[in-house]
């Protein structure tokens, strides 16, 4: 295989695909992002966005007014067979610890339309759409991919490929990857409208956990509702083409004179997830990844974590020259965090989609008594595990966290973090741990493009820069986990914490030693 044109080819601009090619790009590696199709899906599919998904869209250069766009998510009710309240999800109240709400709502050709707008900003990033993928093929060196387009033949190559491509993935087909089987698979309705009159429906998101037609109901932006219907046994997939027959299994969740369809498809709900995520040099990501039943709102966020995970490696290997071997951890993390998230999703979706009497009335018995004595979680955040392994500091209770995003002072107004300080490795210290650490050892960190913020006094120390909080939220996070020290990697994820700056400067020591492998680390490097 010749020489390669780009360092990665991204296949699929839907969401997953452009954030991955806008933090490719924005690290200045050479893309190419190509799609079958040749304009953005005009019509809405995942609607809920959550605060890491969010940070993530942030870190992207998504442009102010798309956010603009969002709505506060209203919390989710579950009501059991006699219509009452057996289960609850309340939207989480400020102070919000990554910057952003918890869950927002949005409208997903708003979301493609800003992406698109977002990788356009980076020049070394190619937009190729009406580009089918016909073939794959990789060696030592990098992958081939033949595309059939309006102009013919195209092949192009590359370093290194990644699929997100949905749930019918061809890179995955290319890479011989099969699919575990959570044993989740139900037909649902989806129907989106826009309300065009009064309509009496409920304030909240609302979980129908009927036995005889389970639904849920989604309050979205502006004035756009979702209702998800499970189909039963003896329903007519064929006949639900049909928009009189739509309108009128959704008549019993509100008045169809009051809205208007703006889109409805069958779906099946499955709960599945690939069974490798990486084969040589052709990465899975989103839907080309795991699939999910939508009771947990997390389809589209899991397949964001996906990418700003791959995209930071990527840019490690090729930019920064550390060992090919860091991109094993993506599905070493990623796999196992998403199978939990599936997990949840799918026992969310049995809950509500019961559809025999009496089990449903014994199920609301239980949820019933568990929200009376608050013996489960109203936060849909709790069901949202850290990292367990991976590429984190061995032994470290507060690896794997998602770290805090504060709002810090610069030229006299506030930021988030994340657009101050930049995609890279970052130590968060008091000025004891930072005193500690040796000048041989700060060189280095700042050679491979790391940042040394102080949580607390000003530093006149050249290369330590001072987190000019106005919310406190580290100083807050190192004070909770009683720590002197954190490092994060540039997915914002905790690598570790350190107790004092001898214990961080050996923990930075034995990071360098992984990211810069060709380098030397001295007994001078920890005092």
């Amino acid at each position: 295989m010749g020489l390669a044109v780009y360092d990665v080819i991204v296949v699929g601009m839907g969401p997953v695909g452009a954030v991955t090619a806008c933090l490719l790009g924005r690290a200045g590696l050479r893309v190419a992002v190509i799609e079958r199709e040749m304009a953005i899906f005009d019509k809405p599919r995942a609607i809920v966005l959550d605060h890491e998904a969010l940070r993530v869209l942030q870190a992207c250069g998504v442009a102010a007014d798309f956010f603009d766009t969002l709505a506060p998510h209203t919390g989710t009710d579950f009501l059991g067979v006699d219509g009452q309240l057996i289960k609850l999800f309340d939207p989480k109240p400020p102070p919000f610890e990554l910057g952003w709400p918890p869950n927002m709502m949005f409208i997903q050709p708003y979301l493609e339309a800003a992406l698109d707008d977002a990788m356009a900003k980076y020049p070394n990033v190619e937009r190729r759409r009406g580009w089918t993928v016909t073939a794959i093929d990789q060696d030592e060196q990098g992958v081939r991919v033949e595309a059939a387009t309006a102009e013919g033949r195209r092949t192009i190559e590359a370093r290194w490929i990644v699929g997100a491509d949905g749930a019918n993935s061809t890179v995955r087909r290319a890479a011989g990857i099969g699919v575990d089987d959570l044993d989740f698979k139900e037909w649902w309705i989806v129907v989106d409208a826009w309300l065009t009159g009064p309509a009496d429906l409920p304030r909240k998101t609302t979980q129908y956990c009927w036995p005889d037609r389970p639904a849920t109901f989604v309050v979205g932006p502006q004035n756009l509702r979702r209702w998800e219907i499970k189909l039963l046994p003896g329903d007519d997939l064929e006949a639900l083409q049909d928009q009189g027959a739509i309108r009128e299994i959704l008549r019993r969740y509100v008045d169809v004179t009051a809205c208007n369809i703006w889109r409805s498809a069958v779906y099946r709900f499955r709960a599945a997830v690939a069974t490798q995520w990486r084969s040589g040099r052709m990465f899975l990501a989103g839907d080309a990844a795991h699939t999910m039943p939508p009771f947990l709102a997390q389809g589209l966020c899991a397949g964001l974590r996906d990418a700003a995970n791959i995209a930071w490696k990527l840019e490690q290997v090729e930019r920064h020259g550390t060992a090919a071997s860091l991109l094993d951890s993506y599905e070493i993390e990623r796999k196992p965090h998403v199978t939990e998230i599936v997990r949840h999703a799918k026992a969310f979706g049995l809950i509500i989609g019961e559809l025999d009497r009496e089990r449903a009335l014994a199920r609301d018995t239980v949820l019933a008594e568990q929200l009376r004595t608050g013996a489960v979680s109203t936060e849909r955040q709790a069901f949202i595990p850290p990292l367990h392994q991976g590429f984190l500091e061995n032994g470290c209770p507060s690896a794997g966290q998602v770290f805090v995003q504060p709002r810090i002072l610069r030229d006299g107004r506030e930021h988030l973090m994340d657009d101050v300080i930049g995609p890279s490795f970052a130590v968060f210290a008091n000025a004891e741990a930072l005193d500690a650490l040796d000048a041989s050892l700060v060189r280095e960190w700042l050679r491979i493009g790391g940042t040394l913020l102080l949580s607390g006094d000003e530093s006149e120390e050249a290369p330590i820069e001072t987190l000019d909080e106005s919310d406190g939220r580290v100083a807050g996070w190192l004070e909770r986990e009683s720590k002197a020290a954190v490092i994060v990697r540039p997915d914002r994820y905790v690598y570790g914490a350190a107790d004092d700056g001898r214990a961080l400067a050996t923990m930075m020591a034995d990071l360098l030693r992984q990211l810069a492998p060709d380098r030397m680390v001295t007994a001078g490097d920890i005092a």
